[in-house]
């Protein structure tokens, strides 16, 4: 056998063994892409059950960098379910909840990060109008219990609903909000 015959085969099974180990990730990453999908569907399960659960909406995967989750492009979709989530454990719907309570605090400024975060980042446009919208009804559940401020806070809700309905004209969920800060303005006006 020749030199040349010999650093042929070498290069052959160098090749093989290249093919053999991106295969391999491949297979993986396909494996990573599946996991990822099931988890946001049974974890939109497991949140109606138990809210306050950690670790939601992601799969443990093997490829690294969250390679699976930038592939199918759920990034978005999963910071925005985990803003929901901080909200309804913020429970803005409960007149008795105090917001010196400094886990109440946290959750509210976690769901308010979050939004910032989407409605300045490069989500999708109906994603985008809906944390607008939904920064308008934290706003809203400030103006509640806030004595301080109400003008700024009022101004800042009806900003964040008026662009959630310019992103997107057909959410109605921003559209009746924004009608009720409105009328909390009126009233409190008066």
């Amino acid at each position: 056998m020749t030199r040349r015959e010999i650093v042929e085969r070498g290069a052959l099974g160098v090749g093989a063994v290249i093919c053999l180990m991106l295969a391999l990730v491949l297979g993986l990453l396909a494996l990573d892409v599946a996991r990822s999908r099931d988890a946001l569907a049974q974890s939109d399960v497991q949140y109606r059950i138990t809210p306050g659960k950690t670790g939601m909406w992601r799969a443990s995967t093997h490829v690294p960098f969250d390679l699976a989750v930038t592939l199918i492009g759920t990034d978005d979709d999963v910071e925005l379910r985990r803003a929901v989530r901080s909200m309804r454990l913020a429970r803005l719907d409960d007149p008795t909840v105090s917001l010196s309570d400094p886990e109440i605090a946290l959750l509210r400024n976690d769901a308010q990060a979050r939004l910032d975060a989407l409605v300045a980042g490069d989500a999708d446009v109906k994603t985008k109008s809906r944390a607008a919208g939904l920064l308008g009804v934290l706003g809203l559940a400030h103006l509640g219990s806030e004595t301080q401020d109400r003008v700024a806070l009022l101004g800042a809700t009806v900003a964040n609903l008026q662009l959630a309905i310019a992103l997107d004209p057909t959410n109605d969920e921003a559209k009746y909000n924004l009608e009720l800060a409105r009328s909390s303005g009126r009233a409190a006006s008066s």
